[in-house]
């Protein structure tokens, strides 16, 4: 009775190891190995210079602390304070150069109006009109490889004549280089490298997109420490995109 025992049991235990096994995704295609060998620092005569050094770059700085943990305290207003909350983009790079922009109202009744301005020169580029829900689509095409700083000022309905009721904190984005879109676009060609492309768009703050990738890739080899890294500060600093005071 005891040996009968003892061999269900270890059937049962073989049944458990072999699921397990089975439900675990290995990195078995051509794409994953050349991933697994990338996070271990080796790279093959396909991968350019150029992405090389912008994988390197990801890893060294997964390794690093992450320096913006949170601004909330500059943005927070008192309990109780009406505010007009930008949402996106923040602290990001969009590769629109007609980005959308959003941002939370504290109520309805609100028109609204966003400003853009160049961040070095802080000349105005691009103003929208007035506004009756909390969006709006640049209309022309942002210079790339730039910066820029925005705000909403939100007025009683009907009334744009004076002053504005409410006026956002002010947000910061940039709009992806000529060469940078060009880097993006080959990277996506073929069979594209997740470890890649959340590289690159590391390199250029796209970090919704890096996140996306990292996610991808940790699937892909779950048991490597380096994506996983990768993947967590890609995530802290997407988390910590938040409108800041502009630069004067």
């Amino acid at each position: 009775m005891a040996a009968a025992l003892t061999v269900a049991y270890h059937r049962h235990s073989l049944q458990i190891e072999r699921s397990r096994h089975a439900r675990r995704p290995f990195p078995h295609d051509a794409l994953s190995v050349a991933d697994s060998q990338m996070l271990q620092g080796k790279f093959g005569n396909t991968v350019s210079t150029q992405d090389r050094q912008a994988v390197e770059a990801a890893l060294r700085g997964s390794d690093l602390t992450n320096p913006t943990e949170t601004q909330a305290a500059q943005t927070e207003a008192p309990s109780g304070i009406r505010r007009i909350v930008l949402t996106q983009p923040l602290g990001t790079t969009v590769e629109d150069a007609e980005p959308t922009l959003t941002w939370d109202a504290p109520s309805d009744g609100l028109t609204y109006r966003v400003h853009i301005e160049d961040r070095a020169t802080h000349q105005t580029v691009a103003t929208s009109e007035v506004l009756d829900e909390a969006l709006w689509r640049v209309t022309s095409p942002l210079p790339r490889g730039r910066g820029y700083l925005w705000r909403v000022d939100a007025y009683a309905a009907g009334n744009h004549s004076t002053a504005p009721s409410l006026t956002s904190a002010i947000g910061q984005f940039s709009v992806l280089s000529d060469e940078g879109e060009e880097q993006i676009r080959n990277a996506r060609s073929g069979n594209p490298s997740h470890l890649l492309l959340g590289a690159i768009y590391t390199h250029y703050q796209m970090w919704r997109e890096a996140v996306l990738e990292y996610r991808k890739l940790v699937d892909e080899v779950p048991d490597s420490p380096e994506a996983i890294k990768l993947l967590r500060n890609a995530e802290l600093r997407s988390n910590a995109q938040l409108a800041t005071t502009a630069p004067q």
